[in-house]
């Protein structure tokens, strides 16, 4: 979870690095490769996960669709269910939601993985994102509550966007040009 899309700032050691320890890339790779379809701990491919990614004709749209239609977000941070309780309970937090995708995705035969990083949201979307509540600073509350980092960025006096850590999913899809609805040649992470 901790590689990103976003270049890493610069690091300033204080003496050598002990021999053996190496810095995490801050970079994805370019095309996929095994793991981008392998199972894991978080994301087990269960009969019941292989069903629904059968159910939506493997088609990644329908499952991104699929998801972000029919799983509830819980305002919490880290992987807590994996992707087979969250197909089962029907909510998740980002890394359960993410963990789910990906695991439909690959049940479907399409690379994808996981992006970790800092996203900046509206404040009046975050306080419907934690169920609807009517102040910013409750919104941030909840998150924090939660477990989820978050801070509020101010403009005129009043919150305006929150901006907070979030994990999403790349897809290895046939975007050139169908945008994925036909993924017959894949070529792009999207």
């Amino acid at each position: 979870f901790k590689t990103s899309r976003f270049k890493a700032p610069a690091i300033h050691l204080a003496g050598p690095i002990p021999g053996g320890f190496t810095l995490p890339s801050t970079t994805l790779p370019a095309l996929p490769n095994a793991a981008d379809l392998a199972a894991t701990e978080d994301i087990v491919l269960t009969q019941a996960i292989k069903d629904q990614a059968a159910a939506l004709n493997h088609n990644p749209v329908k499952i991104y669709n699929w998801v972000r239609n029919n799983i509830e977000f819980l305002p919490t941070y880290g992987s807590i269910q994996g992707a087979d309780m969250t197909l089962q309970t029907k909510r998740g937090n980002s890394f359960d939601t993410a963990s789910l995708l990906i695991g439909l995705l690959r049940a479907a035969g399409i690379p994808a993985r996981y992006v970790y990083g800092t996203i900046q949201i509206p404040a009046d979307q975050a306080m419907n994102w934690v169920g609807g509540v009517t102040k910013p600073e409750a919104a941030q509350q909840l998150m924090g509550q939660g477990g989820i980092p978050n801070i509020g960025m101010v403009s005129g006096g009043s919150i305006k966007f929150i901006n907070l850590e979030h994990v999403w999913v790349e897809a290895y899809v046939d975007y050139v040009p169908s945008r994925g609805a036909v993924n017959k040649t894949p070529d792009s992470w999207i």
